[in-house]
């Protein structure tokens, strides 16, 4: 007798392991803590835009200096590392 067979001739037995298997699935899950899954903060932001056909003196003109403008006024702002190329602005701001 192999296993389909004996699966088949008895299902009752088959479908209350199911049950069973499942019933311990969903009470493990009800008492899994949150200790698992700590709040994560970064500590950092970046910001990248891209300026299409722009020079690094125009994007430095058009978004560095409004943005770090914008981004001294933040309180907890330890670092501010600005990165300009040809068409693109990367800012990393580190809290």
């Amino acid at each position: 007798m192999n296993l389909p067979e004996s699966a088949v001739r008895r299902s009752v037995t088959v479908y209350m392991l199911i049950f069973g298997l499942l019933l311990l699935g969903g009470i493990s899950l009800s008492r899994l803590s949150l200790d698992l899954l700590p709040d994560i903060k970064l500590p950092a932001a970046v910001i990248m835009t891209e300026y299409p056909e722009a020079g690094p003196s125009e994007i430095e003109k058009m978004v560095t200096e409004p943005l770090e403008g914008v981004l001294s006024t933040l309180s907890n702002l330890d670092k501010v590392a600005v990165s300009v190329y040809a068409g693109i602005f990367c800012d990393r701001s580190f809290l």
